[in-house]
């Protein structure tokens, strides 16, 4: 779950404190839809069904709250899609989590796989079959029973060739699909391929899908069109879910709505079923700004507070009544990468310049880039003084697999200069630098205009790049334009995004294996392009494949190392992680790495 946010108005404070035409645009906003909120969530919660808990609920182990309150998000994104099979960002992932669930989930404060929708489960001691038992009297929202017949159909949704997705890439060892098999109704058995150590975390990647549900759209290939946009604002209830909450109602460019799933399998000790909010509102703002300024003027219950904005959101706690939790390092990565994909478009045209495409394509000039960049000067200009440079792919918050060895790239721009020439480059009399061609050296940065940290960043970077003669040309886009470049049209030279990280290094396989739908600089290549991507290749096949910690760490290190050595990904600085809480929620549990609101099905309003 992604940190959440709720309004609660409190007016002229806040517009005295913050006021600009800008701002008071969003706190008028909030202010009147905060107001509709209420008034629906007063007069639509008395429609809960109070129904008893299944046979087998999972009763938490928290103290047991009340039903009631309204809970509001705020995004700077809106989902692209209600499909797992299609989601492939963070926002979409987000609304999709509150509705769905897998066989196991994962303790964030606990650091550990818990039962989900399988109550208990067995490995046999070829260590690669696992038989999972459902939980005895789930149903689906809907009210239709879940049974291992949704889980061999999900299965088979993943697998299927016609309907290309990531758990297709989660769901494997070596390539080789897991075997899925129905024993019987509340009974599967799971078979991968090898031994493969984080099989019940993955597991839980994938999402249990309503067979009786979604069938038809199987059936006909239309599987990926299924649970889309414009379904979602036609008929949410088409959606069905597993999880805490349903799609209530969606209107794209103001709020998603969610109410809670009746038919939701956990419960806590005094027998009433979770979740106990009435509501889950997510509002949309134009950025990020927009969503810490809402919560700095007590108009939000929860609120991912970037570093830059600490000190002065600090000041409201007092007059709204909430904490702001400092974590450490983030577990989240920044990055630049450059466009190597030697393909074309359908026109036939390249879709990097072939002049540009050996620049990005050598080693020593990505290099020579990644020291020609001030990551303190990032920390200390963007961030206050609250992050930490980052060289690899982990960073220091996921303390188990971080590996604090690999190159470093401080910022040297003599360093940089040998590197470019000796790859050829060399600057012109205008202080330019140009290749061996004499092509000037000068591409477009492409990011997402609604987070302003990034915008900064790449400020940042165009200007350390005029140091070494390169001309950058910033190119702030929607995340969802900038999206379809990355992963449809490849039109664009080079990309500044991140990716959330933590938990275990299979959750990179993605990312990382060649064949990866993520693997941003030469995506879903049929083989490795390079030797050494296909020695990483190797590496994360092989480190999910051992059930000796140590060797994996060792295997994961090694992956780091190259990745700090090749520049495919050249990572600039995690920020500090920051996360505010109004003080009325309670059952709350902070986790090292992970949303603070991770467990949003037992959360309930102070009496």
């Amino acid at each position: 779950m992604q940190p959440t946010k709720s309004v609660e108005c409190d007016g002229a404070n806040g517009l005295r404190m913050f006021y600009s035409p800008s701002c008071a645009f969003v706190f008028a906003t909030a202010i009147l839809l905060a107001a509709c909120f209420s008034s629906c969530a007063r007069k639509e919660s008395v429609k809960r069904k109070h129904l008893p808990p299944p046979v087998e609920a999972d009763i938490s182990g928290l103290p047991p709250g009340q039903h009631g309150g309204v809970f509001i998000q705020t995004s700077p994104g809106e989902p692209n899609t209600f499909n797992p099979l299609v989601s492939e960002d963070a926002t979409s992932g987000s609304a999709i989590g509150l509705m769905l669930e897998g066989l196991t989930r994962y303790d964030p404060v606990r650091e550990k796989v818990v039962p989900g929708l399988a109550k208990s489960w067995e490995i046999a001691p070829d260590m690669r079959t696992h038989t999972f038992r459902l939980r005895e009297g789930v149903c689906w929202s809907d009210g239709h029973p879940l049974t291992a017949d949704d889980v061999v159909f999900s299965f088979a949704a993943i697998y299927d060739q016609r309907f290309p997705n990531r758990g297709a890439s989660d769901q494997t060892v070596d390539g080789h699909p897991h075997k899925i098999e129905k024993v019987d109704a509340l009974t599967i058995r799971i078979t991968a391929a090898d031994t493969y150590a984080p099989f019940l975390q993955t597991i839980g990647w994938a999402p249990i899908l309503p067979k009786h549900a979604l069938q038809k759209n199987f059936d006909d290939g239309t599987l990926m069109k299924a649970w889309n946009i414009g379904e979602a604002i036609r008929n949410p209830d088409s959606i069905v879910a597993s999880g805490p909450f349903l799609l209530h109602s969606f209107r794209p460019g103001e709020r998603i709505v969610f109410k809670p799933n009746p038919h939701y399998w956990r419960a806590d000790s005094a027998g009433k079923r979770l979740p106990y909010v009435d509501f889950v509102i997510m509002r949309f703002v134009k950025d990020f700004s927009a969503s810490t300024v809402a919560f700095a003027s007590g108009q939000c219950d929860a609120e991912s507070i970037t570093p830059d904005n600490v000190a002065w959101v600090k000041k409201s706690a007092a007059l709204h009544d909430f904490t702001i939790h400092e974590r450490g390092p983030s577990p989240n990565s920044s990055f630049i990468w450059f466009n190597q994909n030697p393909g074309k478009n359908k026109d036939g045209k390249p879709f990097v310049p072939a002049h540009k495409l050996k620049w990005f394509q050598n080693k020593k000039f990505r290099q020579a880039v990644s020291y020609g960049i001030d990551r303190r000067g990032i920390i200390d200009g963007v961030l206050f003084g609250r992050g930490t440079p980052l060289w690899g792919p982990e960073t220091p918050a996921n303390a188990k697999w971080f590996n604090p060895s690999i190159r470093q790239y401080n910022y040297s721009p003599k360093e940089a200069m040998k590197l470019l020439n000796e790859a050829g480059f060399k600057l012109d009399s205008n202080a330019r630098l140009v290749d061996a061609e004499n092509n000037p050296v000068s591409f477009a940065l492409n990011t997402n205009q609604e987070n302003p940290i990034r915008q900064n960043m790449a400020t940042v970077f165009r200007e350390n790049m005029k140091t070494l003669g390169i001309e950058v040309q910033l190119q702030f886009l929607d995340f969802g334009t900038f999206v379809s470049k990355i992963q449809d049209s490849f039109d664009y030279e080079a990309g500044l995004l991140g990716f959330t990280g933590g938990g275990d290094p299979a959750g990179g396989k993605a990312i990382y294996l060649s064949s990866g739908r993520l693997h941003q600089w030469n995506p879903c290549q049929p083989k490795p392009a390079t030797e050494w991507e296909a020695r990483i290749d190797a590496l994360m096949n092989k480190q999910v494949k051992t059930l000796d910690e140590n060797e994996r760490k060792r295997l994961w290190g090694e992956v780091q190392e190259i990745m700090a050595e090749e520049q495919p990904f050249i990572y600039l600085i995690t920020p500090n992680a920051y996360a505010g809480l109004k003080n009325k929620w309670k059952n709350i549990e902070v986790p090292r790495i992970g949303s603070i609101i991770w467990n949003l099905d037992e959360m309930f309003l102070a009496p």
